[in-house]
């Protein structure tokens, strides 16, 4: 950026506009300028996104340039905004229609990697907007098997944030098709169900983690993954608690630190002598964790029982417990 624009683009101590808008939207539109000053020139004018004109540059920029590296930064301080007038051009360049400049320019924009970078962008940006016309179209791209994984992994985080129970079938399809290839689908579908908090997730993540069980390595992440979508959701229904109660026994670590905090989530007393266990955990973080649920179950009355019940604690755990109390 010339140094007369950055000038004008510093704020006045005096309280004067922060910016020249015309300047800056000549250059955030300049497709001969440097990319950098486009970037900080896009970045400056989302600032102001409510000035109409300011506004109307960074849509024609999504919608007729062609520099995939301004798009996505744009793409990113729009969803940042929550500029719902963007959501239906997001939507095109998810689901590949052609009405975008970029789309028109590169003939393989749907299987390139530079328009599936493009097009994941645009996908967490609907996830993070919140807008349920998003919902249709990232459930069309979460249950076609023929668009690249992590588009599809893309769209079920977003439709995980964006909260709707009509994404509810969706989600549950992916974790009950057998003949999904993707795991890392499969763990994203199963995070996004989690995020729904839709209690009618329940006995099918229930029905997966136990199809699941004594499967190591390969399987733990997706293990890892139901254990915190069950916190999630926050019910003490018995078999999802007997289902983290045993994943607190899980040879994997990972695992029975998301079980701990799930058990925290849920805040159900009897996991207690269970939690307990866990303070003699051979891994430090599942032990500290343990000691963390156990004060948010019992409060200071349940750590003082514990100190001088436990008399052959860890000492780090005494200590961690010993915080607790004054």
């Amino acid at each position: 950026m010339d140094l007369e624009l950055r000038h004008r683009a510093q704020m006045s101590s005096l309280g004067e506009q922060k910016f020249d808008l015309e300047a800056l939207i000549r250059q955030v539109l300049a497709k001969d300028a440097l990319i950098t000053d486009r970037i900080q020139a896009a970045s400056i004018l989302a600032e102001s996104i409510d000035e109409p004109k300011a506004l109307h540059s960074l849509l024609t920029v999504l919608l007729h340039d062609t520099d995939a590296r301004l798009i996505m930064h744009i793409v990113g301080l729009l969803a940042r905004k929550r500029v719902y007038s963007a959501v239906m051009p997001l939507v095109d360049i998810v689901l590949c229609t052609g009405q975008t400049a970029i789309e028109q320019h590169d003939k393989q924009f749907s299987k390139s990697d530079v328009g599936l970078r493009v097009r994941i962008a645009a996908v967490q940006a609907l996830g993070r907007m919140g807008d349920e016309r998003a919902i249709v179209p990232l459930m069309s791209l979460l249950g076609n098997q023929g668009e690249n994984y992590r588009l599809r992994l893309a769209a079920a985080e977003s439709l995980g944030r964006l909260g709707d129970t009509q994404a509810l079938n969706p989600l549950l399809n992916i974790v009950n098709d057998e003949q999904e290839s993707s795991l890392y689908l499969k763990e994203s579908a199963v995070k996004a169900l989690g995020m729904l908090g839709d209690i009618r997730a329940l006995d099918p993540l229930l029905e997966m983690f136990e199809a699941q069980k004594g499967i190591k390595n390969k399987f733990n992440f997706l293990k890892e993954q139901i254990v915190e979508a069950l916190g999630r959701l926050g019910s003490n229904h018995n078999r999802a608690m007997s289902a983290l109660l045993d994943s607190l026994e899980d040879d994997a670590s990972s695992i029975r630190l998301s079980a701990v905090e799930s058990l925290s989530a849920i805040g159900d007393a009897k996991s207690i002598p269970a939690l307990k266990s866990r303070l003699f955990d051979t891994d430090d973080d599942v032990a500290v964790a343990a000691a963390s649920a156990l004060y948010q179950l019992g409060g200071e009355v349940l750590i003082r029982d514990i100190l001088q019940e436990l008399e052959n604690l860890p000492q780090f755990i005494r200590e961690e417990l010993e915080s607790y109390v004054p």
